[in-house]
């Protein structure tokens, strides 16, 4: 995945990814309010969630309700274990040791994966769990990002139902 956040910021206008660049710089924790301290800051969260990851969440049918600043409102003790502290688009917590392609082969029922075409999983990474997983479905619904059921409502509909009624 932290290829694929590579290849994302590059992506990315220059002016953005500098943007990202001089606040992940100036470390992403411990400014504002006693409250504030302990997550990122607003602007952090408009430009990495905002404007880096929304154009990867909704592709089709971007969702107007989305407000990274509201997505910041979690655990942000348990998000920082598992992601890092070192800003999304790299992850150096403890889900850097989360790898199982290895382990993909013992999976021996009827598996679909969905990924859309312009996903923040990309779908290169889906491919590589289709090869992985013997006899799996493999769906890429086009001009989609990771929210597929938003983005191509039918298309997931008749995939997933396709899926569970085939004979």
């Amino acid at each position: 995945m932290n290829e694929v956040f590579v290849r994302m910021k590059q992506h990315m206008s220059p002016e953005l990814r500098d943007r990202i660049a001089k606040l992940e710089a100036a470390g992403l924790f411990g400014h504002g309010k006693d409250y504030e301290k302990n997550r990122y800051t607003a602007e952090y969260m408009i430009a990495a969630w905002g404007e880096g990851y929304f154009p990867y969440l909704y592709h089709n049918r971007p969702d107007p309700n989305y407000d990274p600043v509201d997505a910041g409102k979690m655990s942000w003790d348990l998000y920082r274990e598992m992601w890092g502290s070192d800003g999304e688009f790299v992850i150096d917590g403890n889900l850097k040791s989360v790898e199982y392609t290895d382990r993909l082969s013992s999976i021996k029922v009827p598996t679909l994966i969905l990924v859309g075409d312009h996903d923040e999983c990309d779908p290169s990474l889906a491919k590589v769990m289709q090869e992985k997983i013997s006899g799996s479905k493999l769906v890429i619904f086009p001009s989609s990002g990771h929210m597929t059921f938003v983005d191509q409502p039918g298309m997931f509909v008749k995939s997933v139902d396709g899926f569970l009624n085939q004979r």
